[in-house]
Formats: structure tokens, sequence, C-alpha cells
């Protein structure tokens, strides 16, 4: 496999992931498997956009499932996926506290 084919496999995911209901969902597994319907509950979005969402999230291997049955349940893939979310908040966290910091510091002097 070519560097370039890995970068394309990374920009596909994070292309797959660039939507915040997409994430929203993401969060929501990482408690543990859900039916649709209990993401629904929680995340307040409509069905039909989780269903949506969640085709989307399995066909880029982001969540798998399992029928139980009627009902189809999900789950993460890859417990990795949820490092890399958190990773992400720790660094949108971190960039929040520098520009805080630094509109403070021009407060300040104004």
């Amino acid at each position: 496999m070519s560097p370039r084919s890995i970068f394309d496999m990374q920009a596909e995911l994070c292309k797959t992931m660039g939507n915040a209901a997409r994430l929203q969902i993401v969060h929501t597994l990482r408690g543990g498997p859900h039916r649709v319907s209990d993401i629904v509950e929680v995340t307040g979005l409509a069905q039909a956009k989780v269903s949506q969402h969640l085709g989307v999230l399995r066909a880029y291997g982001i969540v798998a499932t399992k029928r139980e049955g009627k009902d189809v349940i999900y789950r993460i893939a890859n417990s990795k996926l949820t490092r890399v979310c958190d990773l992400m908040r720790e660094v949108l966290a971190e960039q929040a506290s520098e520009r805080s910091e630094v509109f403070e510091a021009l407060q300040r002097k104004g």
C-alpha cells in the first residue's frame, strides 16, 4: 500500500467523522451498544437522520451491528476511535484555553 493511499484513507475517515450528528452518535455509542431508538432518544435527532448517519458510519467501518430479534444493535467497531475523539476534544479545550488567555491579556492592556 502506497503512502498516498494511507493519506486518502485517513482523509476519508476524517471526512466521514466531520459531521456533528455523526460525532454525537459516536459519542452516544461510547457508553456501549444501542438500538436506533435509544440513539434517537439520547441525541434528539430524527430517526431517519440517525439511520442515515448510522449507514454512513457502518459503510466506513466506524460502527458495527448485531441483530437481536427485530432490533439492530449498533456499537463502536474499534475503541481506538473513541480515543481519537477524546484527543480531539483535548486539543479543542487547550486551544480554547489559549485563546481565552490571549483575550484576557488583550483586555488588560486595553
